[in-house]
């Protein structure tokens, strides 16, 4: 029932107004290595997901030498909404990336290249 509500409310919010959802990554691992508490807390790595007629999504981190939060912002190219499940995927294909949003407001950002990362939304 929460994923009817969800996929309802998806899509009344994408057709009415833009809706924004502020995430941020609590877990994240690549090839290399799974990153420590101490390096999500330095680098406080987080995404915004802008669900409207033009979604975008921007990725964001602390610049070490800046120590200032940096982000760059994408175009997605299509989003798709699971029947079943009811959850959100926003595909940026020349960046050969995604971002999936599911009804508990819990995310998983693929960047393709063999990194991923786990974490929490909210509704800005």
């Amino acid at each position: 029932m929460k994923y009817l509500v969800f996929l309802a409310f998806s899509l009344v919010t994408s057709l009415a107004n833009a809706v924004s959802y502020d995430c941020t990554v609590t877990k994240k691992l690549d090839f290399e290595n799974v990153y420590q508490p101490a390096q999500m807390e330095k680098y406080k790595f987080s995404a915004r997901i802008h669900d409207s007629e033009k979604p975008k999504v921007d990725r964001c981190s602390i610049k070490p030498n800046d120590n200032k939060v940096t982000c760059d912002s994408y175009d997605i190219d299509r989003v798709e909404v699971d029947k079943h499940v009811g959850y959100k995927k926003f595909y940026l294909f020349r960046s050969q990336f995604d971002i999936q949003l599911f009804p508990d407001m819990k995310f998983v950002e693929n960047n393709g290249r063999g990194g991923i990362a786990f974490g929490t939304c909210k509704l800005l």
